[in-house]
Order: C-alpha cells, then structure tokens, then sequence
C-alpha cells in the first residue's frame, strides 16, 4: 500500500459505517490483509463499489455494488465495518491509479515496476429471466466463484442454478429460463389449420423458437406446435377443434427432443 497523508486516510475513515456488512453482492474475498489493504483492492478492481471488513479475522469482501442500491441486503453485523469506493483516494494504489482496464478486470503491479490488467470476475449473470433471489452468502462472481442463481416467477427452470467463474472471465453454466406460455391444450388439427399462420419449418422447434418466430411476424395471440418442425401462429383457434388428452401431443421437437410439439395432425396451442 501507498503511504497516504494523514489528511487523505481521514476522510475514508470519517466516512466508514461501523457495524455493518452489505450481504450477498460479492466479487471475491481475501483472508488476513489490513483494512487499508482492503480498500486498494476495491481501488484495484474496476467493478468494485464497496467492501465490507471484519477486524477480528483481517477478512476482506469486495463487493460489485453499494448499500444504497441493495439496501435489504445492509445489515447490522457485529465486528464488520463497511466502506464504499468513492470514500477514498485512488492514488493509494500508486502508479496503479490510472488504469484502462475492463469492467471486470483489475489493474495489478508487475515485478519490473508497471501495472497491468487481469481478469477479475465473470459479471453479474444476466440473462432474460434469472434471477438472483437465491444468492447465498459467501457465492461470488470473482475467478473461480461460484452464484446460485434461478429463473424469476414465470419462467419454467430447466439446468442446473449453480454457476461457476472461470479463469477466462466466462461463467460455467446451464441454467435455461423458458417463458412459461399458458397452455389452452392440445387439439386435433386438419387441412384447414386451426391457426392461420403456418406450418413455419422451423430449424429448432420448442415453446421460445416458435414463440420468437411468431412475434418476427407479427402480433399474435397463439402460437402452436405440431409434429417435429412445424410451428404455427395465430389470433384465433379456429373451426371449433376437438381437444384432446395432452399426451396426444407428446411427439419430441426438432431437435429439442425435452419438450413436446405436438403430434400427427394434433397441435399443441399456447397463448403468448
């Protein structure tokens, strides 16, 4: 660490929240450092906003977000202290206090005197539908975390929730967040078509490759699934169709053989 006048170290310290840790938002931590030692390590890391700090162990988080845009996950914890990036000097990494390093990566200082850029984490895993309600204390985003993370109310979850940071800043995962599309039933089909739009032939068939292609056609209320490819789109279910027993539409999708598209001449209709 750089030494610091007394002058800059004093304003951080002023500002340093006493009793609190922020939960949950983790990018990495560090066992038997300093408290300023913990600071330049947030200085040193591009996503960085804050670390939380605990005295009696010399442990250190650093934290991809502050108190003020998490505030359920602020908590009153004895021991810890809590600190946010913007409270202190960047010049207290030294030469390294000037950097153009990535989002998540941090600058670090080589053997011969100059500074450099390493990866630091994967980001924070986004995606439509996850959520991360079911973050646990300790997961983190950092190289070599792990984040458990799951599909937000109204999509179906299918994989795995854990994730996995790895060393090229790139997360090891499998978790899938498919809209869950009401489904009106499966109904028998004929030359006619129950809906107007279609058979599309579609390369990969399922509920989100047919909802998607629809919406690239227009606004429509239905979309179905029928025999392997076929994917049809509609405002209406038309001709008063028979339904049937949905196991009549269990024929596998093109080659998305986990979900079901329909049959022969029985289509398997959501709303969208």
């Amino acid at each position: 660490m750089v030494l610091q006048s007394a002058a800059d170290l004093k304003r951080g310290y002023s500002l340093l929240q006493r009793g609190y840790r922020l939960e949950k938002r983790l990018i990495t931590n560090l066992g038997g450092i300093s408290f300023l030692d913990c600071v330049e390590e947030c200085l040193r890391t591009t996503r960085c906003l804050s670390v939380n700090y605990f005295q009696p162990a010399q442990f250190c988080e650093v934290n991809f977000e502050s108190k003020d845009s998490v505030p359920k996950l602020f908590l009153t914890k004895t021991g810890w202290f809590y600190s946010e990036r913007i409270d202190w000097d960047k010049d207290m990494t030294g030469p390294c206090s000037r950097s153009n390093c990535l989002v998540n990566e941090k600058i670090v200082p080589t053997s011969l005197g100059q500074c450099t850029c390493k990866v630091s984490d994967c980001g924070i895993p986004v995606n439509e539908g996850y959520s991360l309600e079911t973050v646990q204390d300790g997961d983190g985003i950092g190289i070599s975390k792990k984040m458990h993370v799951t599909c937000l109310e109204g999509f179906e979850k299918q994989g795995s929730g854990l994730f996995t940071c790895q060393s090229d800043g790139f997360w090891k995962a499998d978790l899938q967040c498919i809209v869950e599309y009401k489904l009106p039933g499966c109904f028998e089909d004929s030359r006619k078509r129950v809906l107007e739009s279609g058979p599309h032939l579609l390369q990969t068939n399922g509920r989100s490759q047919c909802a998607s292609h629809c919406a690239t056609l227009g606004s429509y209320s239905y979309f179905g699934l029928e025999v392997d490819d076929e994917c049809f789109c509609g405002n209406d279910i038309r001709y008063n169709p028979k339904q049937v027993a949905t196991r009549e539409c269990d024929f596998p999708c093109r080659r998305n053989s986990e979900e079901m598209c329909g049959g022969y001449w029985k289509i398997l209709i959501f709303s969208s």
